[in-house]
């Protein structure tokens, strides 16, 4: 594809703009990235892209011929394909299924070849993760990492000519970043373009040739490495606007050595995943889980908010020993988790702002059945002031919303109860900086006013500036901790990669 050109695209979903005035250019075989907050429109400008949306407003031309992309077939036809910031692969499938689902070659016109079909899936997983994944793999039992990996694979099995990236390292490993971007490099060789939206802005000027900046549904900036540095200070008062700013927050040293234990552990184990866990969390503190990806963090999480039962060990809450059978059970507890997959586990998607923040009300005894819809309304429109939602309107479907303020909604609803345990499972992937900054800025004020916090966070900068004791996770078990002002990144990565 030699020209790839988008100019006034807008879109507006139940009145509400998503996307203003989108313009957009990329010149051969480039490596182009988008940035914006969330909210800004680069999700929903992709998704125009690939014809999972169809733009209310302005042109998109290729080689300077005006297209009309109404449909994923339409795009596919042109040699575009998305790889979605939440996965479209089937659990139920095999990773060969999954890669060449849609796009299935027949031997005789008659019957699917599915020797081609593994060979071909193996060939393009070579590339990404060699001896990692097997393609007979069901898709169910990979990581999210490794389901990441698939996905982008299926991408490449299309031999896109324009291939859009959305937030595609969000689950990866270091080790898979690298590999992914070997790959994306050796595509700009076969004269391939390749839009990259990511909001970690290194891999933005380690990887882009020239960077979009989006911003309330405009295209307010570009900067062209070409001719510009490769320095972050270029887009970032891009992304924020001239009346924006980013407070990068930091955590203030505490003591908490005379504050009372909320949460205890006593050699909890699950399976092979968790192994004689034991644990104490102290009121107001704020407990970071580090250690490399797939470490049995969130299992550690899922168990303690009842979505896993131990299969030994003993849980305490203030002194009194809990049994969490249910989630139900922690909620009324005052435990609860903001998950990993907000899509997945967290949302119902399909669902108004509204009823995703009032069904957790459904587990408190007292209210299952009598709702004071009055009162609901309003704290539904203080959570969303709190939260910083935007749009502020708690008639809005989820499904519509940029996947910063989805995260806003998950966490957000947990602000109308009284909670005695905060659990995070990553609860920043995927969001910009001002929206991370925003949600640590509420950890911090619900720790100061006494929640214990358990922080998962695949960011080691993440751990560092929110939490004030770190314990390092490996293969199931407590490898180390570390407390306050010597929670550093050297200490982090050697802990994590057990290293001296």
């Amino acid at each position: 594809m030699k020209l790839f050109e988008a100019k006034n695209v807008g879109k507006r979903f139940e009145g509400v703009i998503a996307l203003k005035s989108a313009d957009f250019k990329i010149e051969g075989s480039k490596i182009c990235g988008v940035v914006g907050a969330n909210g800004s429109g680069k999700t929903t400008f992709a998704r125009i892209c690939a014809g999972l949306v169809k733009a209310d407003d302005g042109q998109i031309f290729i080689d300077g011929k005006k297209v009309e992309i109404n449909s994923p077939f339409d795009a596919k036809k042109l040699g575009i394909v998305l790889v979605h910031q939440n996965l479209s692969l089937i659990p139920d499938l095999s990773v060969w299924e999954n890669i060449n689902l849609g796009h299935e070659k027949r031997s005789n016109n008659i019957f699917f070849d599915n020797k081609y079909a593994k060979q071909k899936a193996q060939e393009v997983l070579n590339d990404l993760s060699p001896d990692e994944i097997s393609i007979n793999d069901k898709v169910s039992g990979l990581s999210p990492g490794q389901m990441q990996i698939v996905e982008i694979a299926k991408a490449l099995s299309q031999n896109p000519k324009l291939l859009i990236l959305d937030e595609p390292t969000a689950a990866l490993e270091y080790f898979q970043v690298e590999r992914l971007f070997k790959k994306i490099k050796e595509l700009k060789e076969k004269n391939i373009s390749v839009i990259l939206i990511s909001h970690r802005l290194w891999e933005i000027t380690t990887l882009c040739d020239v960077v979009y900046v989006f911003r309330n549904g405009e295209t307010v900036g570009e900067v062209d490495f070409s001719s510009q540095p490769r320095d972050e200070n270029l887009i970032v008062p891009l992304v924020i606007g001239a009346n924006g700013s980013i407070d990068y927050i930091k955590k203030d040293k505490r003591e908490l050595g005379e504050s009372k234990t909320v949460l205890k552990l006593e050699n909890v184990t699950f399976l092979n995943k968790i192994s004689n866990i034991n644990l104490t969390v102290k009121r107001g503190e704020v407990l970071g889980l580090g250690g490399l990806n797939g470490q049995g963090q969130e299992e550690l999480l899922m168990l303690l908010s009842g979505v896993l039962r131990p299969t030994d060990g003993k849980m305490y809450l203030e002194g009194k020993e809990i049994k969490l059978t249910h989630p139900m059970d922690a909620i009324r507890k005052g435990i609860f988790l903001v998950p990993g997959d907000r899509q997945k586990d967290g949302l119902f998607m399909s669902q108004t702002i509204f009823n995703n923040v009032i069904y957790p009300r459904f587990s408190q005894k007292k209210e299952r059945f009598i709702l004071d819809f009055k009162s609901l309304y309003q704290k539904t429109d203080e959570i969303i002031s709190k939260v910083s939602l935007v749009p502020a309107l708690k008639e809005l479907l989820v499904g519509n919303l940029s996947g910063g303020n989805q995260q806003k909604v998950v966490f957000g609803r947990w602000l109308q109860f009284s909670s005695k345990v905060l659990l995070l499972n990553d609860p920043a992937k995927g969001i910009d900086i001002q929206a991370k900054n925003d949600l640590y800025k509420l950890v911090r004020g619900l720790a100061h006013e006494g929640t214990s916090v358990v922080l998962y966070a695949s960011s080691n900068e993440e751990l560092i500036n929110n939490c004030d004791r770190v314990i390092i996770m490996f293969e199931g078990k407590f490898v180390e901790e570390i407390c306050h002002e010597e929670i550093c990144a050297e200490k982090l990565i050697k802990s994590s990669l057990r290293v001296g």
